[in-house]
């Protein structure tokens, strides 16, 4: 099984990095004023989305010349919780394979395909878009790595090389698409291309756009790594603990060390 992102993992910038997009004569207001919108969304997922849970119903499927050789239908208790040091991390507890309730029994997925929560936005990140070039249209914002900004080392991570959002009337994002050349996907294990549909969604007071739907795509060998998923139900996770008689309550739980959700 091969496991992937849909966006390069974070790492600390260097001061010289961390800094905001500043408008040039080329840009227009309103596409400044979307940058920092979405600049602002970004980093909020990344900072501050709490750790919750979603009913996952997804397919992973291995095709070669446009015939599917190998498919795995499941269904996932999705856990996105907060680590230690703050990084966001995705964890499947599946409850049926191919139609059946799961077993237990170890098996195979062709690709598995991770990032699309915390890092689904990863490119409108402020300390990313200067990697990039972004044009404005109604409902839909294009963007493509600035010429030279992949020999940046700052701009490593970004991986992407061209994709587009498409926005509501109030210039939420709704959808976003992307495409990472095979040299980049390689270095920093991603997906070739992904797909991400977004819907508002609250927990714990305050609205996030969660991915309500992911797709991702991987080429090698001639063959077709292919990778779909629908998210629903997400809420807050909440750990249950049980306090037998004789034994002390677990205080300071954290994603690591909370019991399975019942």
């Amino acid at each position: 099984m091969v496991i992937l992102a849909v966006a390069a993992a974070l790492v600390l910038f260097s001061a010289c990095f961390a800094q905001s997009v500043t408008p040039d004569q080329s840009q227009s207001h309103q596409l400044w004023a979307e940058l920092k919108q979405l600049g602002a969304t970004a980093q909020s997922l990344h900072d501050d989305l709490p750790s919750f849970t979603c009913r996952e119903t997804a397919k992973s499927q291995l095709l070669k010349k446009n015939k599917v050789k190998v498919q795995t239908l499941f269904v996932t208790d999705l856990r996105v919780q907060r680590s230690a040091d703050s990084r966001l991390i995705e964890e499947m507890h599946f409850t049926e394979v191919n139609g059946r309730p799961y077993s237990g029994e170890p098996f195979r997925l062709p690709v598995e395909v991770r990032g699309g929560f915390g890092d689904g936005l990863f490119v409108f990140l402020p300390a990313i878009q200067p990697c990039f070039a972004f044009t404005l249209t109604p409902g839909r914002i294009d963007f493509e790595s600035r010429p030279g900004a992949r020999s940046m080392p700052d701009c490593e991570l970004a991986g992407t090389r061209h994709g587009f959002a498409l926005l509501d009337a109030d210039g939420s994002i709704t959808h976003l698409e992307r495409e990472v050349p095979p040299e980049v996907t390689h270095r920093f294990h991603l997906a070739d291309f992904s797909s991400i549909d977004f819907v508002s969604t609250e927990l714990g007071g305050r609205s996030y756009p969660l991915s309500s739907k992911m797709s991702a795509d991987v080429h090698e060998d001639g063959e077709v790594k292919h990778f779909e998923a629908i998210y629903t139900d997400c809420h807050l996770y909440k750990a249950t603990v049980t306090v037998l008689p004789g034994t002390e309550p677990v205080t300071g739980l954290t994603p690591e060390n909370a019991p399975p959700h019942q």
